[in-house]
């Protein structure tokens, strides 16, 4: 139980309770949960790079079509697809890793450079937000936002079978 006594603009707890018990059940918690959650989250990182990669392969967002100057340089029409490096160089990448979690990263990296000395992230941010010369043809956005719902939604569950004893 907390107690609040408000002072002369300054708010100060007493800790009342089993708080050294409640500390040894999280973090025995913690341990069993970290690893489904980890799971969870790049299991969700590998299907939003696949639905990534899919919308590039099936060419099926409503993306402005490539101008005829393009077209004839790179022989084809595909978008996002110069030489095909771009689209196989994207990735799930553990971007920081805590006691309590993960962070991942899921796109074209900052470290990697294209054939031709490109940033694969400048790259990816032109295509996706468009330049002076290149409309703006979202990938990324498009692809979070249809599967956000998914995720919310697997994550949910997840939640349920751990407070059901399932995990």
């Amino acid at each position: 139980m907390q107690r609040g006594v408000a002072m002369a603009n300054t708010v100060s707890f007493k800790k009342t309770g089993q708080w050294q018990k409640a500390g040894v059940v999280l973090k025995h918690t913690s341990a069993r949960l970290n690893p489904a959650f980890k799971a969870k989250l790049y299991e969700n990182g590998d299907m939003i790079l696949e639905r990534i990669k899919g919308h590039i392969d099936a060419q099926d967002l409503p993306w402005t079509p490539l101008s005829q100057q393009t077209i004839q340089r790179k022989g084809h029409d595909t978008i996002y697809v110069e030489t095909g490096f771009l689209r196989d160089n994207l990735e799930v990448r553990k971007v920081k890793s805590t006691t309590y979690g993960v962070t991942l990263f899921v796109g074209a990296s900052a470290w990697k450079r294209t054939p031709k000395g490109v940033k694969l992230s400048d790259l990816m941010i032109w295509l996706e937000y468009g330049t002076s010369r290149i409309p703006p043809r979202p990938l990324i956005r498009p692809t979070f936002e249809e599967v956000e719902g998914l995720i919310k939604n697997e994550w949910a569950d997840l939640l349920k079978d751990i407070v059901e004893g399932r995990v």
